[in-house]
């Protein structure tokens, strides 16, 4: 930003030099809305850069594509309540039942994998299309399960994802008349879900097998075997996408025809139910947190991944594929969308500009949700969401500077109106101390005449008078000079204008003080200004303890703390509940501002050095005294009566 500070403010005077902008008239209006319109597009284009590769605005995003997946889910299931079965795909479960029933876990030695040729030899029987094996084959090897590879030449078989070696991969013959294999590994994505096709990251893998140089996944290793035996092509189609173009399974409630190993055994079983289906022989077990072959989708937390399988080929089967831009395109749709919500948010007024980023958000959302569920399209809208939240900062800021510039044209105008005003005041005035104050001083004149006509001066009342009125007036100006600046802070230093405080409240109040100066020193290292503030602090305090506190005592403490100097009032009076004084309250409102003047905190709370009462602590930050020795505390003892000159 500090490398394009220099351009901006060289445009910017440029547009302030313009000629339309040089009057505040109509050209200049024009000339303000321009200037709002250039900075919000431009900033709603740099922020479209910003957030265009931003991690977390995608992960935000897959969230969102989870919660379109749940709310399409939740509309269709109201226009059909009845779940959709699916009349492609059929899966065969090695649960629990068959497990317990076959009396082994898997499938890597003699026994079980012959086994496995029976039940593979009775589905073979109804004539399915192709089989995908998801089971775990390394080890030893049965001639009759490769007999049947063999003879049918349609298996698929699932690769482990870590493949090392040929140790993580099923018998050599198996791999020889397998149709295809491919990695059973389901990639998640940021938010957890899996979503995203192809279903993982292809490696590279070299192996005396086969002569492919990566494995697809499990999905498009069935596909490709299906439309091959269908005649309907080869080649992966998942790879004829754009590399930065995102596709999306298309997740349904979709029940999928399950069937036990052990019930398939059965010598009443119809291998019809498999004709023409493509069958997926997988573990199904019981949803377990700790189970690894469970994964979430964006419809159930817990779904065994060969379900996550049938969803992705029954998507390429019907060519249901949800898409998305590529990121190329998307990035330049961002920088448009960020431009326009600038540009708009920066020339209209507040109200305006929020209902603009309400409806503006509300609409994008639901065309986001329309375009899922009707044209199977994964709009972003995070992102543009982002860039309608900060068009809205960004050009709010900038509609309050402009207006803030033009403000002040105005204020310059206005300014030499007020010159003309202000020469019209002290006419005003002039007139009023000839026509008020004249004769006042006119009436003093001629009681001092009086005198001089009276029989017995002696008698007279008049100088009694004179002499009353004149002292009223002195006590009245000293005590608007002593508002003014207290006269006491240079004369006395600053410990003891404090100290004198006390005293006249002692005086007046007949309440008894104590003074602490734990520093035992007349000045402190802060500014005249601090020294008034702080003054002012503790003068109204005291007056509220002298007003309201109803107590006897009370007490000033001064000293220096961490850096800090702190003025302490406590008295034994009644004392108040700071959560329940009044937040108009004059006297504490001045205190709070003149405390904030001075960058220093006030507190108040219930009275430590008494039973009862209030504590008032100032505690305002200050250089360390370099002659501060900490020696005992000066403390004068409870005085009445005394006064201070």
């Amino acid at each position: 930003m500090n490398v394009l500070r220099g351009p901006l403010e060289a445009i910017s005077a440029m547009l302030r030099r313009l000629p339309f902008n040089r009057k505040p008239s109509a050209q200049g209006k024009h000339a303000l809305v321009f200037q709002r319109l250039f900075w919000g597009a431009l900033a709603g284009c740099l922020m479209a850069v910003f957030f265009g590769d931003s991690p977390l605005l995608e992960s935000m995003e897959l969230s969102m594509l989870e919660w379109r997946y749940r709310t399409a889910n939740q509309l269709a299931l109201k226009g059909e309540p009845v779940q959709r079965t699916s009349a492609d795909i059929v899966v065969v479960g090695f649960d629990d039942t068959s497990q317990f029933d076959l009396g082994f876990p898997r499938f890597n030695d003699y026994q079980s994998q012959g086994v496995l040729a029976n039940v593979l030899a009775i589905i073979e029987n109804g004539k399915p299309t192709v089989i995908a094996v998801d089971l775990d084959l390394r080890g030893g090897s049965n001639l009759k399960l490769i007999s049947q590879f063999k003879r049918n030449r349609n298996v698929v078989l699932a690769v482990f994802g870590s493949v090392e070696g040929n140790s993580d991969l099923p018998d050599a013959e198996f791999m020889k008349y397998a149709v295809g294999y491919g990695y059973d590994e389901l990639a998640r994505e940021g938010n957890g879900m899996v979503m995203r096709l192809p279903l993982d990251a292809p490696n590279e893998i070299n192996t005396e097998y086969s002569g492919l140089t990566k494995v697809p996944s499990l999905t498009e290793a069935v596909m490709d075997a299906y439309r091959n035996k269908m005649g309907l092509g080869s080649g992966p189609q998942l790879q004829s996408l754009a590399p930065d173009q995102p596709m999306y399974i298309n997740f349904k409630q979709t029940d999928y025809p399950t069937y036990s190993m052990s019930a398939i055994l059965d010598p009443n079983f119809d291998p019809r139910v498999f004709r023409d289906k493509i069958v997926i022989i997988a573990p199904t077990l019981t949803a377990r947190r700790a189970d690894s072959s469970h994964v979430a989708t964006p419809l159930r937390k817990l779904t065994p991944q060969v379900f996550v399988h049938a969803d992705a080929i029954s998507t390429l089967l019907n060519n249901e594929t949800i898409s998305s831009f590529p990121k190329g395109i998307a990035h330049h749709l961002l920088i448009l969308l960020g431009a326009t919500f600038g540009a708009m948010s920066s020339v209209l007024p507040l109200g305006r500009r929020a209902l603009f980023m309400v409806c503006g958000g509300l609409l994008l959302v639901l065309i986001a949700q329309l375009s899922f569920m009707l044209g199977r399209v994964a709009l972003p809208v995070v992102a543009p969401l982002a860039m309608l939240i900060s068009g809205f900062i960004f050009g709010t800021v900038i509609y309050l500077d402009t207006d803030l510039r033009q403000r002040n044209r105005e204020l310059a105008a206005a300014r030499e109106h007020m010159q003309v005003r202000a020469e019209e005041e002290r006419k005003r005035i002039a007139e009023d101390l000839h026509d008020e104050t004249l004769p006042a001083l006119s009436a003093v004149a001629r009681m001092i005449d009086e005198l001089f006509v009276v029989d017995d001066i002696n008698k007279s009342t008049v100088p009694e008078r004179m002499r009353q009125r004149l002292d009223a007036t002195i006590q009245e100006m000293r005590r608007v000079i002593n508002d003014l600046h207290p006269s006491v802070l240079e004369t006395m230093g600053f410990v003891p204008a404090l100290e004198n405080l006390a005293v006249i409240l002692s005086r007046d109040t007949n309440i008894e003080y104590s003074f602490v100066d734990r520093n035992e020193q007349d000045d402190y290292e802060i500014t005249d200004f601090s020294k008034l503030q702080l003054y002012r602090i503790v003068q109204e305090a005291l007056n509220n303890v002298g007003k309201h506190a109803k107590g006897t005592q009370v007490e000033v403490r001064i000293q220096t703390h961490d850096s800090n100097l702190e003025i302490t009032i406590s008295d034994d009076g009644k004392g108040i509940n700071p959560r329940l004084v009044r937040k108009d309250s004059h006297g504490l409102l001045n205190i709070r501002h003149r405390a904030q003047l001075i960058g220093a905190t006030v507190e108040w709370k219930k009275a430590e050095v008494f039973e009862t009462g209030t504590q008032l602590k100032v505690s305002m930050p200050m250089v360390q005294l370099s002659d501060a020795k900490g020696t005992p505390p000066i403390e004068h003892l409870p005085q009445k009566g005394l006064e201070k000159a």
